[in-house]
């Protein structure tokens, strides 16, 4: 192996010596990628939070639409939840008057996120609903 030596004497060569350029790229590049890739991380933790969300929103309206009362439909949405969303996840059900029955749950974006690098809405908000069985 030859060691190809850089020094300030070698006055014609310096603009050709490249001794430290790759180190100095991987500093530029390496935070750039790491935020981007903390960020795509924090963006589909967000969108599997909101899944979960939806999903347990459905179960809820699912239970109303059955017969079963709010406190009833309140713990299987709580139960269909994710656990770190479960915890301060805030819960309403409503049956409307045209017979659908809606569950709304309402999670704060800090609780929804993985990391602080993305900013995240303040309230991430999924409804279900579903009509009621005798009406279809």
């Amino acid at each position: 192996m030859r060691i190809i030596w850089c020094s300030p004497s070698q006055r014609p060569d310096i603009l050709r010596c490249r001794k430290g350029a790759v180190a100095a790229e991987f500093v530029l590049i390496v935070p750039l990628l790491m935020l981007f890739l903390f960020g795509v991380l924090q963006i589909g933790f967000a969108v599997y939070a909101y899944n979960g969300m939806v999903t347990a929103a459905r179960t809820g309206a699912r239970q109303i639409v059955f017969g079963a009362n709010a406190a009833v439909a309140e713990s299987a949405t709580r139960a269909a939840l994710p656990n770190w969303v479960a915890r301060d996840a805030a819960i309403t059900s409503v049956e409307d008057d045209d017979g659908i029955a809606r569950v709304r749950v309402r999670v704060s974006g800090r609780d929804a996120s993985l990391f602080g690098l993305v900013p995240m809405p303040d309230t991430l908000v999924a409804e279900g609903a579903m009509p009621r069985v005798g009406d279809r």
